[in-house]
């Protein structure tokens, strides 16, 4: 009897190594004894698992750090962002506007009360539409605005739409008390939608730089304090007031720079 249980445990043991070795062996690397085939073969693959994923992360350490350590002897003082900075001004089809301020109101004139984003500059299709630098938008269609979130959010209702109707205030420049009309005026795309305005903030300063204005609250709620935020010195000079000429200079077509148009255009010609 107890033969029989034997040579019945043998073939049950023999079945298993059949089946086993038909599907590849999957317990084969937990056995102690391996062929010198098997030893060949088996660093072939393990570099292709793990060596090359370790390496390649170990590379990227010693990059970052050293890049580190170079941005840190370029810019000993780190520039100082705010998260949370003030709106200072916006763009929109040729508009360049601002809030418009009881500090503003109070230096160009216009009555206290006056809400509204104020255009600095006008070009481009704004231009076109009538719109003039003082205008001050108070109404895009028939979205109020009476600041620059209220401007970009307007801005945003008609941006796939080829034409919108633009109200704002404007100031007649005659002394005395100021004369505000309002008018409508309609800005027009020639296509692609007329998008939506663009908002930014203060300029930087540097460091130390004396404040340019009266007291508006911590420097750090407008603008962001550090260097290479704007390029400077401008290479087109355009921020600075073309220089009068002579009649003279004129008519004999003497300049210091390229053909610009019209020298009537920029200078005040005596």
């Amino acid at each position: 009897m107890n033969s029989k249980l034997v040579l019945l445990a043998v073939g049950v043991v023999a079945a298993l190594v059949l089946v086993i070795g038909r599907q590849g062996g999957v317990v084969a690397p937990q056995s102690t004894s391996v062929s010198p085939q098997m030893s060949a073969a088996a660093p072939v693959a393990a570099p292709i698992a793990f060596p090359q994923a370790t390496n390649v992360a170990m590379a990227v350490e010693p990059m970052a750090a050293a890049g580190g350590a170079v941005a840190a002897m370029e810019s000993p003082l780190p520039n100082f962002v705010p998260r949370n900075l003030k709106v200072f001004e916006g763009h929109w089809q040729g508009m360049d506007g601002r809030l418009m301020t009881e500090e503003l109101a109070r230096k160009l004139n216009y009555p206290r009360g006056v809400q509204g984003v104020l255009l600095g500059e006008v070009t481009l299709n704004a231009a076109f539409s009538g719109l003039l630098g003082g205008d001050v938008v108070v109404r895009i269609d028939d979205t109020p605005v009476t600041n620059m979130e209220d401007f970009q959010a307007a801005s945003r209702n008609v941006a796939n739409r080829s034409e919108a109707r633009i109200s704002v205030i404007r100031k007649d420049n005659r002394p005395g008390a100021p004369v505000l009309r309002k008018l409508t005026v309609v800005l027009r795309a020639a296509e692609g939608g007329l998008g939506f305005a663009q908002l930014e903030g203060a300029p930087m300063i540097l460091p130390g730089d004396p404040r340019p204005h009266g007291y508006r609250g911590a420097c750090t709620d407008c603008h962001p304090v550090g260097q290479g935020f704007e390029l400077s010195p401008d290479p087109d000079l355009i921020s600075l007031p073309p220089p009068a000429i002579t009649r003279d200079a004129v008519t004999r077509g003497v300049s210091s720079h390229e053909v610009r148009g019209p020298c009537e255009a920029c200078h005040v010609i005596n």
